[in-house]
């Protein structure tokens, strides 16, 4: 006789965007794109008015959306990053909202509303919480403003929707 072992739920996994904003991105990528597209970490953190927490967040969503790469204790600009550091702001948007297309939960989020068109704020969260994205407040506020920023989308406070831009 075989015993059975009840199927366990898979896990689902909260996807956490690191804890930085638009600007302090953009400000990380400017002043390493000012030492020349390359600068030891510890030096740019003596230039940057952040603390450690705050700056190594700023590292992480750099990296995640490949504007930086970290390589033995320096920051290095990539072709996007070398843009975004001289570009212009349109030049700024188009980039990070090209590369925020490629990012969870902003993948999964434009997928849906490219289906819909429009979907109130409570359901994206809810489709988001359904495939293992359970955005707390701060996340919420972080994904509002780098998808905002990007111009992938824009919240219609009047009618209580998002929609695509």
């Amino acid at each position: 006789m075989k015993l059975r072992t009840p199927l366990r739920k898979k896990r689902k996994k909260m996807f956490e965007l690191p804890r930085a904003g638009v600007s302090e991105v953009l400000g990380l990528i400017e002043a390493i794109s000012a030492y020349g597209g390359k600068m030891r970490t510890a030096e740019l953190l003596d230039e940057f008015p952040m603390d450690i927490d705050e700056f190594g967040e700023a590292i992480d969503m750099a990296e995640l959306l490949g504007l930086v790469k970290v390589n033995k204790g320096y920051l290095t600009l990539t072709k996007k990053g070398e843009i975004i550091g001289a570009g212009s702001v349109e030049d700024k948007k188009r980039i990070i909202g090209e590369q925020l297309k490629n990012v969870e939960p902003f993948k999964s989020a434009l997928q849906l509303l490219n289906e819909r068109g429009e979907v109130s704020m409570r359901e994206l969260i809810r489709h988001l919480k359904t495939i293992g994205y359970d955005l707390d407040e701060e996340s919420y506020e972080l994904f509002m403003n780098w998808g905002g920023y990007a111009e992938l989308f824009e919240y219609d406070a009047e009618e209580g929707v998002i929609k695509v831009v």
